[in-house]
């Protein structure tokens, strides 16, 4: 599986850097071998699921496949377990993004002049 990714990786100049979940996976594969799919940590399955599946997969590479495949199990399962009420899942519903500082003042300005005092 780590060869298999690393050819894949390799293919484009700078995927490394620009998928750094998947990467990771492959040096943990290189380290750890197969078992290292099942100590992705919870919260960068999607990500690495996200990556690879973006990815044009050979169909003659079966050990990319079985790759994706135990990955998307692990995925499925981790969704299973997660339950609505246990609050919310930030790999699905939070956002986060880095703005300019005249955009923050932008918002802060705009959030100023919205707000309603109360009356007496």
């Amino acid at each position: 599986m780590a060869q298999s990714l690393g050819q894949l990786l390799d293919q484009a100049r700078g995927a490394r850097e620009v998928l750094p979940y998947l990467a990771a996976l492959e040096r943990s594969l290189l380290a750890r071998g197969a078992c290292a799919v099942d100590q992705v940590p919870p919260h960068w399955l999607g990500r690495i699921c996200s990556q690879l599946s973006s990815l044009p997969l050979p169909q003659q590479d079966p050990p990319l496949h079985d790759l994706l495949r135990r990955l998307l199990v692990r995925l499925d399962a981790q969704r299973d377990d997660w339950d609505v009420r246990d609050g919310f899942d930030n790999e699905r519903t939070v956002v986060i993004r880095e703005i300019s500082h005249s955009e923050f003042m932008a918002a802060s300005d705009e959030q100023a002049t919205t707000q309603v005092m109360p009356g007496p």
